[in-house]
C-alpha cells in the first residue's frame, strides 16, 4: 500500500510540474518561420521572407541543426572552444525556426539550416 501511495504521489508531481513549463514557454504552441539570414549574433538571429522581417531571441537551450555541425561543434570543445550560434548560421544562410512565442519576444527553439551559403 505504501509503495502505491508514494507511486501514486511520484506520478503527481511529475504531472503536475509539466503546466509549469508549457507556462514558462509562453502559449506553450511551436510555431515556424522559414526565410533567409539578414542578421546574426550569439543570442539573436533576424530572417527575412517576402519582405517581412522577424527577430528571434537564442539561448543555451536553442538547438541548430545544420550539415557539419556535430562535427564543428566536436572540434571546438577538444580545443576548450565553447560554440556560439554564428559559428553554424551565416547572413544569407536559408533557416527554419522552431519559436514560441513569449509575449515582446519570439524565443528560438530549434534552428535549422536548409541552404548554408558557401563560405
Amino acid at each position: 500500500m505504501t509503495r502505491l501511495i508514494g507511486g501514486l504521489l511520484a506520478a503527481a508531481l511529475v504531472v503536475g510540474s509539466v503546466p509549469g513549463k508549457v507556462f514558462a514557454q509562453g502559449s506553450g504552441k511551436t510555431m515556424n518561420a522559414t526565410g533567409v539570414v539578414s542578421a546574426v549574433a550569439p543570442a539573436s538571429i533576424a530572417i527575412k521572407d517576402k519582405g517581412q522581417e522577424s527577430k528571434f531571441v537564442v539561448d543555451k537551450d536553442t538547438s541548430v541543426l545544420a550539415k557539419g555541425a556535430t562535427h564543428k561543434s566536436l572540434a571546438l570543445k577538444a580545443d576548450g572552444k565553447s560554440t556560439m550560434l554564428t559559428d553554424f548560421v551565416k547572413v544569407g544562410d536559408t533557416v527554419t525556426i522552431e519559436y514560441h512565442d513569449m509575449g515582446s519576444m519570439k524565443h528560438a527553439a530549434t534552428i535549422n539550416v536548409r541552404n548554408a551559403q558557401p563560405k
